[in-house]
């Protein structure tokens, strides 16, 4: 169950996410590549990181298990799902985790959200 985040923050957090993979869909269908500078300073990318940014370090923490919980880790290996959860305790460590994770971010929040909406 959540309590740092809600729902509705979360969706937010998949908007993004839908945003910037539309973004970068567009580019690799025009051929276009990016610089680092480019990455960086891509202005969907950048929202998504404010946002994170914006949310509470608990919230960041939910959310980041929440994603855990949709990629199955929990599942797989509690031990390891909860270490991952405990290592990402500060705003930067905890927003790089995520961004680094955007191809499937999306993916992962829908399915834990399901998993969390079907928990009794």
């Amino acid at each position: 169950m959540l309590s740092a985040i809600t729902p509705v923050q979360v969706e937010e957090v998949i908007i993004l996410l839908d945003r910037l993979s539309e973004a970068r869909q567009a580019r690799a269908t025009q051929g276009t590549t990016q610089s680092a500078e480019d990455i960086i300073n891509d202005p969907e990318r950048r929202a998504l990181a404010d946002y994170l940014y914006g949310l509470s370090d608990a919230a960041r923490k939910e959310l980041i298990a929440l994603m855990l919980l949709g990629r199955g880790d929990f599942e797989h290996s509690y031990p390891s799902a909860l270490e991952t959860c405990s290592k990402y305790v500060d705003a930067d460590d905890q927003v790089i985790y995520l961004m680094g994770k955007t191809v499937r971010l999306a993916e992962y929040l829908r399915i834990g959200l399901d998993s969390i909406a079907r928990m009794p």
